[in-house]
C-alpha cells in the first residue's frame, strides 16, 4: 500500500513538472509588443527617394515582436482611396505612394496562427504638399478606467496649420450607430459606462477651414 502511494505522488510530480515546462514554452513562444518607429507620427516625413514627379517610396520601420515570423503593413490615405500592403520577414521596408497625402499606417505580427498589432497606428503626410490647407491628423485616444461606472476619455490631437477648430465624440454600443455625446474644443470627457459591454468610440477632429479626420477605438472594461 504504501508503496502504491509513492508511485501514485511520483507521477503526480513527474505531470506537474511536465505542465510547467509546457506553461513556460507557451508563455516563451508568445508574440511580444512592438513599436512603430518611422515616418515618425504626426509629422512631414522629408525621407524617401522620388520614383516620379507623383510617387516617392518611403522606408517604413518598426521594432521587432519576439518570436513573429513575419508582418503585415498596412499604409492607408486619410481619405480611404487607396491601401498599400506588404507582407516581410523583416522589420523594415520601403514603399511607393503618392507625394502630398495623409497616411495612416499599422503593423501586424504574425507567427503562424497567432498575430498581434502594433501598440499604436500613426499618421503622417509625405512631402511635396503645395498646399497650406492640410487635413488634422486623426486624434489618439487614451481611455481610462475610474474605477465607479465611468471612464477618462482623453484624446491628442495635431495640425500643420495648428488650425484645429473642435471635436465631436460619438459613442455606442453598436458599431453600425453612432450616437454625438458631445462637441467641445476640450480634449477630454468623463462618460458613464456599464462593465463587461463593448462600445465603440469616434472622434472627429476639425479644423477652421472644415477638414476633419477620424479616430475609432473599440473598448470593453470588466468590473474585478
Amino acid at each position: 500500500m504504501r508503496l502504491t502511494t509513492y508511485i501514485l505522488i511520483l507521477i503526480t510530480l513527474v505531470v506537474q513538472a511536465c505542465n510547467t515546462s509546457d506553461d513556460v514554452a507557451n508563455l516563451g513562444s508568445e508574440l511580444g509588443d512592438f513599436n512603430l518607429v518611422f515616418p515618425e507620427n504626426g509629422k512631414i516625413c522629408t525621407e524617401g527617394t522620388n520614383v516620379s514627379n507623383d510617387i516617392v517610396s518611403i522606408p517604413f520601420r518598426w521594432s521587432t515582436s519576439n518570436n513573429a515570423t513575419s508582418y503585415k503593413i498596412e499604409v492607408i490615405t486619410q481619405k480611404k482611396e487607396q491601401k498599400f500592403e506588404a507582407t516581410v520577414t523583416t522589420n523594415s521596408i520601403e514603399i511607393d505612394i503618392p507625394k502630398g497625402d495623409q497616411f495612416t499606417w499599422n503593423v501586424i505580427a504574425v507567427k503562424e496562427s497567432s498575430s498581434k498589432q502594433s501598440n499604436e497606428t500613426w499618421s503622417f503626410y509625405s512631402e511635396g504638399m503645395t498646399t497650406s490647407d492640410h487635413i488634422p491628423f486623426p486624434a489618439t485616444i487614451t481611455l481610462t478606467d475610474n474605477k465607479d461606472s465611468t471612464i477618462t476619455i482623453l484624446w491628442e490631437a495635431s495640425d500643420i496649420d495648428n488650425d484645429i477648430d473642435k471635436y465631436e465624440v460619438y459613442i455606442d454600443t453598436s458599431k453600425s450607430t453612432s450616437t454625438l455625446i458631445k462637441t467641445t474644443e476640450n480634449t477630454t470627457l468623463k462618460y458613464p459606462i456599464d462593465y463587461d459591454t463593448i462600445y465603440y468610440i469616434q472622434i472627429i477632429t476639425l479644423d477652421k477651414k472644415g477638414n476633419s479626420s477620424i479616430s475609432k477605438k473599440e473598448f470593453k472594461f470588466t468590473n474585478n
